[in-house]
């Protein structure tokens, strides 16, 4: 619980974090040319950079409270798949692809709608800014991660 409360914080914070960022550092306006446009010239501000941004980055925080609702045991896809191994083998490989192409729905959509939105906005620089928002929150969901494993050894070496 703690660290999903981690990544929507640090998901949080860092969308004012880059308001700043993108402020600060960005001019105030620049221009950049589209070659799958026609060679057409986009106008970019700093709030349309942070925008794909931010897009990208709660994106990718939905997309990991989505995979850790399908793949965690305290919820209840995870367990229906144990559930149906009582009933065979063919039961539960029918049972865990299916979940499987369930699972996949929303990041989907969350990830066409990004690349649709980014691209409305400031053409493949916008899908670029958005897949670096993604990227963002790496070092939170890698500690998340790690943090099952870490703990499945230190209880396996107290069991000993």
């Amino acid at each position: 619980q703690v660290l999903k409360v981690q990544l929507g914080v640090s998901t949080l914070l860092m969308t004012g974090a880059l308001y700043l960022v993108a402020t600060q550092f960005l001019p105030a306006e620049f221009m950049i040319r589209d070659a799958a446009a026609g060679n057409a010239i986009i106008t970019i501000v700093p709030w349309k950079a942070w925008i794909c941004v931010c897009a990208g980055l709660w994106g990718g925080c939905i997309i990991g409270f989505v995979t850790e609702y399908f793949t965690s045991h305290s919820y209840s896809p995870t367990r229906e798949v144990a559930q149906s191994c009582e009933t065979g083998a063919a039961t539960n490989i029918i049972y865990g692809l299916a979940l499987g192409y369930k699972s996949a729905i929303i990041p989907v959509f969350v990830l066409a709608f990004i690349v649709y939105g980014a691209h409305s906005i400031a053409g493949f620089y916008g899908i670029a800014l958005s897949a670096i928002g993604m990227l963002s929150p790496l070092a939170t969901c890698l500690s998340i991660d790690v943090y099952g494993p870490v703990c499945a050894c230190a209880g396996g070496i107290a069991i000993s």
